[in-house]
C-alpha cells in the first residue's frame, strides 16, 4: 500500500519536511553504491536531477509515505529514481517528489513492487528452511524481500521455504534481517536526519572521552544519547545486525561510565573503539 499525500508550494509545508527549492538544487548525486543491507547510512540529501526540473509555483511536492514496504524493496526504488534521473529526495521512509514527475515516478514504482518470484531450478541443489512460527504477514514480507533481491524460492507442502542451496548464506542473512527489524517493533523510529544527528553526537562524545574520560560534555553526552539509541528502531539504510551491534557497544560504554569499578583505561578504550565505528557512519 502507497500512501500519498501533497502540499502546494507557497503553502505552509509540514514540520518535518524539508525546504526543497528548485532553484537551489546542484546536479550531484551522492548515493551509496548499495542500499539495501549495508552498514553504511542512505544519504538523506536531496538528489534531484535537472532533467525536466519543476518551475511551477503551483505544482504540488508529494510526500509518498513507504514505511510498509520491505527495505530491499524501498532500496530499489532508490536506485531506480537515481538511474533515470527523476527528482526526490528521502525523509526516512518517505518519498518526497514534485507533481511534475509524477507519472515517472508512478511507473518506478509499479516496477520496484513488480519484482516477480524466479522459478527454482530443479538441476541445482536445493534447501528448506524451517518456517514453525513465522505467521502469514511475516513469511509474505520474507518473499517480498527474496523478490526484491533475485533471490528463487519457494514454500512446499509444509509451509517451509525453498531455495537453491547457493543462495542459503543470502537467504540467512535476510531472515536475520527481518527477525531484527520485527523485534524492532516497539521501539522509536528516526528519520535520517534524526539518525545522523543522534550519531553525529555520539561521535563528538566518544571523541572527547577517548582524549579525557573525565571531559563532562563527553560523560554526559555519551550516556543520554547512548540512552536515546537504545531506545531507536534501526534507521532506513542500516542493516538491522549493525545497528544492534552499535546498540549493544553504547550500552557497554554507558554502562562503564555508570560503573564504580571500571578503570579509566576500560573507558577510554571502548570510547575510542566506539568512535572509530561512527567515525565510518557519519
Amino acid at each position: 500500500m502507497v500512501f500519498r499525500f501533497g502540499f502546494r508550494q507557497g503553502a505552509q509545508r509540514p514540520e518535518d519536511s524539508p525546504d526543497i527549492d528548485p532553484e537551489n538544487v546542484t546536479d550531484d548525486v551522492d548515493v551509496t553504491d548499495d542500499v539495501d543491507v549495508t552498514d553504511d547510512t542512505v544519504e538523506n540529501e536531496l538528489e534531484f536531477d535537472t532533467h525536466d526540473r519543476a518551475q511551477d509555483d503551483q505544482g504540488e511536492w508529494l510526500e509518498i509515505e513507504l514505511h510498509e514496504w520491505a527495505l530491499e524493496t524501498r532500496s530499489m526504488l532508490a536506485q531506480l529514481l537515481v538511474a533515470e534521473g527523476v527528482m526526490h529526495a528521502w525523509q526516512g521512509t518517505t518519498l518526497l517528489t514534485h507533481q511534475s514527475v509524477e507519472a515517472e515516478v508512478d511507473a518506478l514504482i509499479e516496477e520496484a513492487q513488480s519484482a516477480e518470484t524466479r522459478p527454482l531450478d530443479p538441476a541445482l541443489e536445493q534447501t528448506a528452511f524451517e518456517m514453525t512460527g513465522w505467521s502469514g504477514e511475516l513469511q509474505t514480507q520474507l518473499s517480498q524481500r527474496l523478490n526484491s533481491v533475485g533471490v528463487p524460492h519457494e514454500f512446499d507442502a509444509e509451509g517451509d521455504l525453498v531455495c537453491h542451496e547457493a543462495d542459503e548464506e543470502h537467504v540467512d542473512v535476510l531472515i536475520e534481517e527481518l527477525l531484527a527489524r520485527t523485534a524492532d517493533s516497539e521501539l522509536d523510529e528516526l528519520d535520517g536526519l534524526e539518525a545522523n544527528n543522534l550519531l553525529s553526537a555520539l561521535f563528538e562524545a566518544t571523541d572527547r572521552l577517548r582524549r579525557d574520560v573525565r571531559d563532562p560534555k563527553g560523560v554526559l553526552g555519551a550516556v543520554s544519547h547512548g540512552q536515546r539509541l537504545a531506545t531507536a528502531a534501526t534507521p532506513f539504510g542500516f542493516s538491522a545486525s549493525a545497528w544492534k551491534s552499535l546498540r549493544e557497544t553504547v550500552d557497554q560504554l554507558v554502562t562503564l561510565i555508570e560503573s564504580d569499578d571500571a578503570s579509566d583505561r576500560e573507558i577510554s578504550e571502548l570510547a575510542s573503539d566506539l568512535r572509530n565505528s561512527l567515525q565510518r557512519l557519519v
